[in-house]
């Protein structure tokens, strides 16, 4: 695919984007912006070029901003309050080990022949 047919594919879904904006808000801005925008990708292919490295690089920057965002959220938020209850209910079977044990594995002495691989699930 072209460059030049990706940066009017994305002036359009801006285009587009704004009218729907404009749809639901009512506010003219949006309906301003979609018409210079058009416009902007018909007119020009250099402009339609340039509105297509801006945006690209524009949801590349939401992206890495919004998974730090999301993931240090979901620790802080969900993680740390499941990991201070289970500590106060003192939880902890991740080192438990049973008496009389080293460890929690188990020794399974099996020596493998081609059947086992051949039928993996």
């Amino acid at each position: 695919m072209s460059v030049q047919y990706k940066s009017k594919e994305t002036v359009l879904v801006i285009t587009v984007g704004f009218l729907a904006l404009y749809m639901i808000f009512k506010v003219r801005v949006f309906l301003s912006l979609a018409l210079i925008i058009g416009l902007a990708g018909i007119l020009s292919s250099w402009l339609s070029e340039k509105i297509h490295f801006f945006w690209t690089r524009l949801s590349l920057l939401l992206g890495t901003v919004s998974n730090g965002i999301l993931l240090t959220l979901v620790f802080f938020l969900v993680l740390t309050p499941v990991g201070l209850f289970r500590r106060l209910l003192k939880k902890n079977n991740m080192t438990r080990i049973a008496r009389g044990q080293q460890s929690n594995f188990t020794d399974r002495d099996h020596s493998f022949t081609k059947q086992d691989l051949e039928k993996t699930w």
